[in-house]
């Protein structure tokens, strides 16, 4: 190739570089261990830009985590007023326009306030009515596989409220942008007029001036806004601005003290207890109804759940680091008719017990998603920092290699977990609840796979049997999920794939007398979860990738 024109992750390493785009082939071969794949431009390059902005990021993190003393935080009623109704009301089949030019009001809350913190709010133009009503739509369709946590009911009567952008009764600027951005993208045919692009520039500018501005709910709503980002760049592929936005909602998650929610004393930060004047403001120890609350508990698994998405996608450390000694002690994610039960949970160490196999709340699906991200993340990061020990001598005698004790433990923790998933599925859930269903069973596999590989790789018959019935497993459940399925847009799917594609071309590759036999049978697996793969990745870059990767490294597959 010419001079000059590597990739920049092949001139650091001063390695040739064949030019391949979107990503060369001593990236694609670096199974996520080199940066995201790009080429030099004029001036300092997007990785460099976020590599500085992430640093920056994690040593906030490390100090907030070693932060003994906060100040108390203060949240207000999400969208209304004290005096405001509660609208219970289909979300779908509300009729207020919203993005009205009408005059704000004088009353609290109003936009005056907030142009004081930022000038540019009003320069926002939100789309028509119709064409929001059909954002949110679409939007609300996949809403939940892409971390959405507010109450949709409450989120989408403030959406469409008569007012201006900016008013604190209306969603945040940088939230309202991202739910307009992810519907824009999940729309088809697209809306003319109304790109990606755009929503995601005003998302992007809002979200710095809307956490130093003074909305009740900037908090939360910066979460939200963060996860929908982190989620909607994984979806293009663009690992490091993903993994960007993720760390700011870890951070968020943390100064903000959501993961001591309920626990008595100081649980935040002293800038977000600003309050407007007149709002009804509460603690977030003593929000005003359980939806409030379960609001905040949901935002912090939610961004566990997607931290520990990027721990697995990247086989890296938690961007949360040292969490069994910071403390969770914010109960599991209950469904919303349970909410007042809140209260009455144990409030210490929810994280902790869980590894330690010593409670028995969490029983909802989105708790069970929390918790077997927890399982993946752990033997991805167990797998990493602390490798399985290989007993050559046991292996010559033909004894298997003796597993470690941190091993033995989460192996029965994954087997535990799994187990009691199958006592759940007689239940009969909903369509929505199906498909979280679904992926967390596939999740735990994963975690099964991701524990037992090395020692797979190192003639470990038991680990070898393990990871071979997890890929048989994830392939037979892949099977149960239709085209049209909302779980395209969750991100983690092609990763769960990938991870299963690996198991089945490892044996393709290094067949021996027990499975030999089996070769067909693996062949056929491998290539009903390719075909699964490239169906779903239409408008999915990150899938492209996957399934471009696996063909790349592993062309020499008698499958391929």
């Amino acid at each position: 190739m010419l001079k000059g024109k590597a990739c920049i992750n092949c001139r650091r390493r001063k390695i040739k570089c064949d030019g391949d785009r979107p990503s060369c082939g001593q990236c694609a071969r670096s199974n996520g261990s080199f940066e995201d794949c790009e080429y030099p431009g004029a001036g300092p390059t997007r990785t460099q830009i976020l590599e500085e902005r992430i640093t920056h990021v994690q040593t906030r993190i490390r100090e907030l985590e070693n932060t003994a003393d906060r100040p108390s935080l203060v949240l207000h009623h999400p969208y209304f007023g004290e005096s405001s109704p509660r609208h219970t009301s289909n979300p779908i089949r509300a009729r207020a326009s919203p993005g009205s030019s009408s005059p704000p009001s004088s009353t609290s809350g109003s936009p005056a306030s907030v142009h004081k913190g930022s000038n540019l709010l009003d320069a926002v133009q939100e789309p028509p009515r119709d064409i929001i009503l059909l954002l949110l739509d679409v939007f609300y369709q996949h809403c939940k596989r892409i971390g959405f946590f507010l109450d949709i009911d409450r989120f989408h009567q403030s959406v469409i409220l008569p007012l201006p952008t900016g008013h604190h009764a209306r969603p945040s600027p940088a939230l309202l942008n991202a739910v307009y951005l992810w519907g824009s993208h999940l729309s088809s045919p697209t809306l003319d007029g109304y790109d990606e692009k755009g929503f995601l520039r005003n998302a992007l500018h809002h979200l710095s001036s809307d956490l130093s501005g003074s909305h009740p709910q900037r908090v939360l709503h910066g979460i939200q806004a963060e996860v929908l980002l982190s989620y909607y760049y994984l979806r293009y592929g663009k690992v490091l601005g993903g993994n960007y936005h993720a760390i700011a909602a870890v951070s968020l998650s943390l100064s903000s003290g959501l993961h001591r929610i309920g626990k008595p004393g100081p649980v935040g930060p002293s800038w977000a207890s600003t309050s407007s004047p007149g709002s009804s403001a509460a603690s977030l120890s003593t929000l005003v109804d359980g939806i409030c609350e379960g609001e905040g508990v949901d935002a912090f698994w939610t961004v566990i759940i997607l931290n520990n998405y990027w721990v697995a996608i990247q086989e890296s450390h938690s961007m949360f680091y040292n969490i069994q000694n910071v403390g969770v002690d914010t109960p599991w994610p209950m469904d919303a008719s349970d909410c007042e039960l809140l209260k009455l949970l144990p409030r210490n160490g929810t994280i902790k017990r869980f590894l330690e196999g010593t409670e028995l709340e969490g029983w909802s699906v989105m708790a069970l998603h929390a918790k077997v991200a927890v399982l993946l993340e752990q033997a991805t990061v167990l797998q990493a920092k602390n490798p399985p020990q290989f007993d050559s001598a046991a292996y010559i005698t033909g004894k298997q290699p003796t597993l470690q004790p941190e091993y033995i433990h989460l192996d029965m923790l994954i087997d535990q977990f799994r187990s009691n998933l199958s006592l759940l599925a007689q239940i009969n859930p909903q369509p929505a609840e199906r498909d979280t269903l679904l992926i967390v069973e596939m999740m735990a596999h994963v975690a099964n796979i991701k524990l037992h590989a090395l020692l797979s790789s190192q003639g470990n018959t038991y680990s070898r049997q393990k990871c071979l019935f997890s890929a048989q497993s994830i392939a037979s459940l892949t099977q149960t999920i239709s085209s049209t399925s909302a779980m395209a847009a969750d991100p983690i799917v092609g990763v769960l794939w990938s991870t299963a594609c690996e198991v089945f071309i490892s044996e393709l590759q290094n067949p021996d007398s027990v499975t030999t036999g089996n070769n067909a049978q693996w062949s056929t697996l491998l290539s009903s979860l390719l075909a699964q793969m490239n169906q779903f990745s239409t408008n999915n870059l990150f899938m492209k990738f996957l399934v471009y990767r696996l063909q790349k490294n592993h062309a020499a597959t008698p499958n391929w």
